[in-house]
């Protein structure tokens, strides 16, 4: 009873500020003669905040009947996304706000929660299409054939690798690894001991953009979900062959010592491929300004994921999207707002000021078309893998991490691990049928 009692003030207090502070902007927006609509993010102060921002403003400033008040809520971290844990309570308490922009792998499980509102009929009425939309953003947006989200930005992933080490060690600087079989050799060659502890690694697959087996069971030629039937394919051989081919690479290359290694490497400043501690890595397109920023003289190169076999290399995308949630009191404007933020004018101050990749197919090749290092991860983009768009989507990615770091400390094989998590994957999967 007491555990009941306190969790009920608690929620009681949670809804006065979600109400409170409805009312208060409300306020301020009336006194303009306009309509305000309250869109809800979970970014922080970086420059894709800065360019969300800028484009706000912009509606704002242009628009003579809509303001938007951009409100940051405070998240939950869960893999490496950012959930809003207050959404479903704000909507259950018929306070939500009108827009809310999610990870746009996470749009089915809360279309599947009927928590957002599908968005084909206001599409409609208001003119809006996913025209000229990759193939790989129309995926994320739309679950059991209906539209739950409009995209907003998008993100690939390629090999970033450093010229100077690949001179010292003997490799060409033009020529990068293009295969599994060549990347292993040429991460042997980069990678210097000291005892039992490293120099500098050559390669490590399961960190950064190569988390958690995506990345490589696509690139072994694998997939991860059967969209005919419903069905998630893990277990395929060629997943459980790639998790196999990185538990063999971390005993290649020293076994525990080398993953407690991997596991110790830093980020921002301290990123290892910033300070030079490692030679090739999987990274996204985003990684590219932390590099700029705090080593602008590293010479590296861009290259195309490695895959088993020559010249089917894959690259896989994600990205945001916004959605309008059940209960929202003006989804015309929303899907106003949406619209303009879909717009190659849009997305092109986006992607500017970001370094996101565009949705847009127009507005990518226009900001990043010219640019060199850019040039392989805009090539990759007609044909990218994303993660399966189902309502199990980030227990699937919890898991496959919690799978990867048990087959790299040895307990269990890949076949058995991956095994198990195909039939109780599946068994979730079910649930929404």
């Amino acid at each position: 009873m007491k555990k009941a009692l306190v969790l009920f003030i608690a929620l009681g207090l949670c809804l006065s500020v979600f109400a409170g502070g409805s009312k208060e902007a409300s306020s301020s927006a009336a006194a303009d003669g306009k309509t305000e609509i309250v869109v809800w993010h979970t970014w922080g102060q970086d420059a894709g905040f800065e360019a969300m921002k800028k484009l706000v403003d912009d509606f704002n400033a242009a628009n003579d009947h809509i303001y938007v008040n951009l409100t940051f809520v405070a998240n939950q971290a869960s893999g490496n996304t950012s959930t809003m844990a207050n959404l479903m309570a704000a909507i259950a308490a018929g306070n939500p706000p009108d827009v809310a922009l999610l990870d746009n792998f996470q749009v089915a499980t809360w279309a599947a929660q009927n928590a957002i509102q599908p968005l084909d009929e206001i599409m409609a009425e208001a003119g809006v299409t996913l025209d000229g939309v990759y193939d790989w953003a129309k995926a994320g947006s739309i679950y059991k054939g209906q539209t739950y989200s409009i995209p907003y930005n998008g993100d690939a992933r390629a090999m970033l690798y450093n010229k100077d080490m690949f001179r010292a060690a003997g490799l060409d600087p033009e020529d990068p690894p293009t295969t599994i079989e060549e990347v292993t050799a040429a991460a042997e060659a980069l990678t210097i001991r000291d005892g039992s502890n490293y120099k500098q690694a050559g390669f490590v697959p399961w960190i950064f953009a190569g988390q958690p087996i995506y990345t490589w069971g696509w690139s072994f030629g694998g997939d991860f979900y059967d969209v005919e039937n419903n069905v998630l394919t893990v277990a395929t051989p060629e997943n459980i062959e790639a998790l196999q081919w990185e538990v063999d690479f971390a005993n290649l290359m020293g076994g525990e010592s080398f993953v407690n290694f991997a596991s110790g490497l830093g980020t921002g400043a301290e990123d290892p491929f910033v300070t030079e501690q490692i030679a090739m890595c999987i990274r996204g397109q985003w990684d590219l300004a932390n590099i700029e920023r705090y080593n602008p003289d590293l010479d590296y190169g861009v290259a195309p994921i490695p895959s088993k076999v020559e010249g089917e290399n894959i690259t896989w995308c994600g990205g945001w999207g916004w959605t309008i949630p059940r209960g929202s009191k003006h989804p015309a404007e929303a899907m106003e707002f949406m619209a303009y933020m879909l717009s190659n004018e849009a997305q092109v101050t986006m992607a500017s000021i970001s370094g996101s990749l565009s949705p847009v197919i127009e507005a990518s090749t226009e900001v990043f078309g010219g640019n060199e290092k850019f040039k392989v991860f805009i090539d990759s983009l007609s044909n990218a893998f994303v993660r399966p768009p189902v309502p199990v989507g980030q227990l699937l990615w919890d898991e496959l991490n919690t799978v990867l770091d048990a087959a790299l400390h040895g307990e269990g094989t890949p076949e058995d691990l991956m095994t198990a998590l195909d039939a109780s994957i599946n068994a979730e999967l079910q649930k929404f049928n």
